[in-house]
């Protein structure tokens, strides 16, 4: 299909205003909407649940919010390509739910998210290197103590590596615009519960088979406090497979799930 640069730009214009409100919108919405629970919530169930005893201040919320829009820019100018593309047939996007049935709308979405399990876990070990992690990750780890908001505290090159998996995923996976907008809901509220500095998961979770697989709020908040380990995003198994799950976290799920019985 030939391409006229005319066309393509008037198909980016019109369409990048209402991919930024949509980025921006999400981001918002799904952390204040989890900052807000938190503040809501019984201090003594959050006392007990706190997994670290430094709080964040001022400046720390503000500097996530500061990097955090510079991620939204880069996210809405993904999601402007991705969109613009498939209009031009560049990614395997449909339509009509029926070309591939429900049993593979509903395989798609836990298809991205296992895929992208795996691409965050070697991307972020490899932003961990030395020669990467001021260049990419440095920002990142600004939030010692991170809060809901640092869920898109990226430098912008990070979030041009994070943004990078939705375009190259839908070069192979055939993916309906419904899923794609699941896979993208379950991404930023996982985010931002990783990012909420309290252990929200039920007790008996943490004490149970299903910490073995899933990672926790606990899980990531021990990757920013000590800087190291626990590279996954959403499932344990490669910190596991790998060795890289911090020597530290089965215990320290355990004096959790105690605490939050109580």
């Amino acid at each position: 299909m030939s391409v006229e640069f005319p066309d393509l730009l008037g198909s980016v214009l019109q369409t990048w205003p209402s991919i930024v409100l949509h980025d921006l919108l999400k981001y918002l919405l799904t952390a204040a909407s989890v900052a807000l629970a938190l503040r809501l919530a019984p201090s003594a169930w959050v006392a007990l649940r706190r997994l670290q005893a430094r709080l964040p201040g001022a400046k720390d919320i503000k500097r996530e919010l500061l990097y955090s829009s510079f991620t939204v820019l880069v996210f809405s100018l993904n999601g402007t390509a991705v969109v613009v593309g498939a209009e031009y047939g560049l990614f395997r996007v449909y339509r009509d739910i029926a070309d591939f049935g429900w049993p593979y709308f509903l395989a798609s979405v836990a298809l991205l998210i296992i895929a992208h399990d795996t691409y965050f876990y070697w991307t972020h070990r490899l932003m961990h290197s030395r020669r990467m992690f001021s260049l990419f990750h440095r920002v990142h780890h600004l939030s010692r103590t991170p809060t809901p908001w640092a869920a898109y505290s990226f430098a912008p090159t990070e979030a041009a590596v994070q943004a990078g998996f939705l375009p190259l995923a839908l070069f192979v996976i055939p993916s309906h615009w419904s899923a794609i907008f699941l896979f993208t809901l379950h991404m930023i509220v996982r985010n931002v519960l990783g990012h909420s500095g309290v252990s929200v998961e039920p007790a008996h979770l943490l004490r149970g088979a299903w910490a073995r697989w899933m990672t926790t709020t606990a899980h990531h908040d021990l990757h920013h406090e000590r800087g190291r380990y626990n590279y996954g995003l959403y499932f344990a198994w490669w910190d596991r497979l790998m060795g890289t799950e911090h020597p530290e976290y089965r215990a320290r799920l355990r004096e959790i799930g105690m605490r939050g019985a109580r």
